[in-house]
């Protein structure tokens, strides 16, 4: 399956918070080498070799890999788009700091049945990425040319057009480093009746560069389908062709499609010309007769770091009469990261006459994380209303900091209405510091504390982990004083499933 998901910034936690990586010369020496005249040779090598053993085995190869493309990197922070392949990721774009991410030590890995030695899979994978392969043998085959190596994946692709091989087939063709490339994935566009491999191909059609025209024409097509020629539209936002944008404003004044309209849109907030591209989308958010429209394209004007993105986000929050469309540029204000935007941010939280406008201008202060703190506290002490107070509550819950935490404690202590004290203890319960387990324990077991706070407290204590929970809810179930509390704890046991409190459940009733 071909998922394309475009995003102007990602959190990338690649494999694990640890990835596990080594050299491509440590991963190419635990394989065993098939050695033969061209690449048709080692196949068949590898196949005499497999059908000796009797079980699955790979056939792996290198080849040229474009370049500005990753497989499975080992990045934390990246700009671009994201596509799975499989069980494989294929990341588009730079680091935060604009520098290309790639990986150019891939092979194509074909798992073959050793009898009739057909193919049962197909992978583009990193080399430098630690993988057991699924405990099969694998025989490596060294570097193919590029011309037997895109023949052999195309004729893959057109034995069963409609088999997830051959979309991985194309996928292959696809991050090879070749001027065939292009006519290849264009062809597969016109003629193959499998809409997940056109749509892959127009997207790679992005990355090849140079057909702009052809996208183009897809994406006037009105015959064509709708999907497709949204797909059309981000592929050449994608490009870092010159022209671009020029060729998306044609575009939005030719087509008709609303939904096709808003793919252009989007397709102008992730191109390299910027500069061209802010102008464009300014004039959509302010201008468009379509409120659709106009929301998405304030949307991409928060992706521009720029000194008059906060201004003009501003004035088109102040001028906007669609609550829809405010809202967006109140998110698209936080994700300038400009001191002016908080500050605006700051002044609807405080001020603004709709309640919905205040508590979504909280929110997104929460995502600007630590920066943002100082300001949701003092928010919070001078707030009268308990909607709101609720509302920054729960946006500082989603910032790690010990101040955060502090002040939930606070809230949770103090003489504050039930409602909140109640809102702050549940938000402790999904923090997993020892702290928090421990207020947690002690309100609930408090001979004096409110009622209803003792009763969240259990709740909260239910999301810990079963080895801190259960214990202690068995242990409130037996002894509390107070019957609502003990129903609590005995319900939030009976929800968990663990042994222990299918024990305890024995026990009481037995008696």
């Amino acid at each position: 399956m071909f998922l394309s998901i475009f995003l102007s910034v990602v959190l990338v936690a690649s494999a694990s918070d640890n990835p596990q990586t080594q050299s491509t010369a440590t991963t190419v020496q635990s394989f065993t080498t098939v050695e033969g005249a061209d690449l048709m040779t080692k196949l068949e090598a590898a196949q005499a070799r497999g059908r000796t053993r009797q079980t699955p085995y790979w056939s792996a190869y290198t080849f040229d890999v474009r370049p500005r493309v990753a497989i499975d990197p080992a990045v934390r922070e990246f700009r671009g788009s994201m596509n799975q392949i499989g069980d494989t990721t294929v990341f588009v774009g730079t680091t935060p700091d604009g520098l290309p991410v790639e990986t150019r030590s891939l092979a194509v890995f074909l798992l073959r049945e050793p009898a009739g030695n057909q193919i049962t899979r197909l992978e583009i994978y990193n080399l430098e990425r630690k993988r057991e392969y699924s405990g099969y043998p694998v025989y490596w085959l060294g570097r193919a040319n590029n011309e037997e190596s895109l023949n052999y994946l195309q004729a893959i692709a057109a034995a069963t057009p409609l088999d997830s091989l051959s979309e991985r087939a194309v996928i292959g063709i696809a991050v090879h480093d070749d001027a065939r490339v292009s006519g290849m994935l264009k062809n597969f566009v016109i003629s193959s009746p499998n809409q997940r491999i056109r749509s892959s191909a127009v997207y790679w059609l992005g990355q090849t560069g140079g057909e702009m025209a052809f996208l183009a024409s897809l994406v006037r097509n009105e015959s064509e389908d709708k999907k497709l020629r949204r797909s059309a539209a981000h592929s050449i936002g994608e490009s870092h062709d010159r022209g671009t944008v020029a060729t998306l404003k044609t575009l939005y004044e030719e087509v008709k499609d609303p939904e096709v309209r808003r793919s252009l849109i989007s397709a102008a907030g992730n191109s390299d010309e910027e500069q061209l591209a802010f102008p464009f989308l300014l004039a959509i958010a302010k201008n468009d007769a379509d409120w659709e429209s106009r929301r998405a394209a304030v949307r991409q004007l928060g992706h521009f770091q720029r000194d008059d993105a906060a201004d003009e986000l501003g004035r088109i929050f102040a001028s906007e009469s669609n609550l829809d469309i405010k809202k967006a540029a109140l998110r698209s204000l936080a994700e300038t990261k400009s001191a002016k935007a908080q500050a605006r941010l700051l002044e609807v939280a405080r001020t603004d006459t709709n309640a919905d406008l205040r508590k979504q201008a909280i929110r997104v202060l929460g995502e600007r994380g630590e920066a943002a703190v100082d300001d949701l506290l003092k928010l919070f002490d001078s707030e009268q209303s308990a909607e709101v107070k609720r509302a920054v509550l729960q946006s500082l819950s989603e910032i790690k900091s010990t101040r955060v935490e502090d002040k939930l404690f606070e809230v949770a202590r103090g003489n504050d209405a039930v409602e909140l004290r109640r809102h702050a203890i549940r938000m402790l319960g999904e923090r997993v510091s020892k702290r928090s387990f421990e207020f947690l324990s002690a309100t609930a077991q408090s001979t004096d504390a409110n009622a209803e706070v003792q009763v969240q407290a259990v709740r909260a204590i239910s999301q810990r982990r079963a080895e801190e929970s259960v214990p202690l809810l068995i242990k409130i179930a037996r002894t509390h004083t107070n019957q609502a509390v003990r129903k609590q704890a005995i319900r939030s046991l009976g929800e968990s499933g663990d042994p222990r409190a299918i024990d305890f459940f024995r026990e009481v009733l037995s008696k």
